[in-house]
């Protein structure tokens, strides 16, 4: 391969723009975000996510052909990088091999997403990254309809939550960008029951599902460590849920809470709890 091929200077303005990317002002200036590593943007190119470039080292040529041949039947040329180069691209220590640079994801539409019967998270002002990827990833687990972001929550493409959903946000439709009482409004129109997740909740997490006062078509508002559930949710719910703990503990991350109450839900789902519409 030509010498001229290869990204060979951690000063490029190949890899400036890159680095731009990592700042929520620099994704929204180019319409851009950065996917790292082999299994996140292999689950970009399958899902059809516009991939505008693609990044490699020499390990990752004969590591993942696959990604390779995938990109290349998608129109995207690879370009080759050494291995230092593509570390100062990335946002972690080790990128193993492989960047890409996406288009923007755009966002699901809430009434379509509320059409599909299962469970729905909305999360409240959850503006820890990580929380927001694993909820993403549970999401996908258990066969929620969707997740939605409202306004104050973690950006859908910041670094942390791309890794952190190891795939799962490129097939799980995300409601983004939208205020809690849009995101009201529409639970109404669809005619779904709203739950919230909060440690002073009305009724313990398997009373309510045991008792179905809690079911797959329930929307569930998950708040942050920080804050918990908004006042504004608070007010509309129709039920209030808190999930059992030992004594003397006070709160479970708002991950932990989503993997419980979805677990839970699917538990009942497949015990019959709901009758024939439980959900997948």
């Amino acid at each position: 391969m030509d010498h001229a091929d290869r990204l060979t200077s951690i000063a490029s303005d190949r890899v400036k723009a890159v680095r731009a990317l990592h700042s929520r002002q620099g994704r929204r200036k180019a319409g851009l975000f950065v996917v790292e590593g082999p299994q996140s943007v292999r689950s970009a190119l399958t899902a059809g996510v516009v991939v505008q470039d693609l990044y490699l080292d020499d390990d990752a040529r004969e590591a993942f052909p696959d990604i390779i041949e995938d990109a290349e039947n998608r129109g995207v040329r690879p370009l080759w990088a050494d291995a230092r180069v593509l570390a100062a691209m990335a946002e972690t220590e080790s990128p193993q091999g492989v960047i890409a640079v996406c288009e923007l994801l755009e966002g699901a539409d809430i009434d379509e997403v509320l059409a599909v019967m299962a469970p729905v998270l909305i999360l409240d002002r959850v503006a820890d990254p990580g929380n927001v990827g694993t909820i993403l990833r549970t999401a996908e687990a258990v066969g929620a309809a969707g997740v939605v972001l409202t306004q104050g929550c973690a950006d859908i493409h910041n670094g942390k939550v791309v890794r952190s959903t190891t795939g799962s946000m490129f097939r799980v439709p995300v409601v983004t960008e939208i205020s809690m009482e849009a995101a009201i409004a529409a639970v109404r129109r669809a005619g779904r029951a709203l739950v919230v997740a909060t440690g002073d909740g009305d009724e313990d997490l398997f009373s309510a599902v045991d008792s179905r006062m809690a079911c797959p078509r329930a929307c569930w508002v998950i708040g942050s460590e920080a804050h918990g559930v908004g006042d504004e949710a608070r007010a509309e719910a129709d039920l209030s849920v808190r999930i059992p703990m030992a004594e003397g503990v006070e709160s479970l991350n708002a991950g932990i809470s989503v993997a419980a109450i979805l677990y839970v839900l699917a538990h009942g789902a497949r015990s019959g709890a709901f009758g024939p519409h439980g959900f997948r």
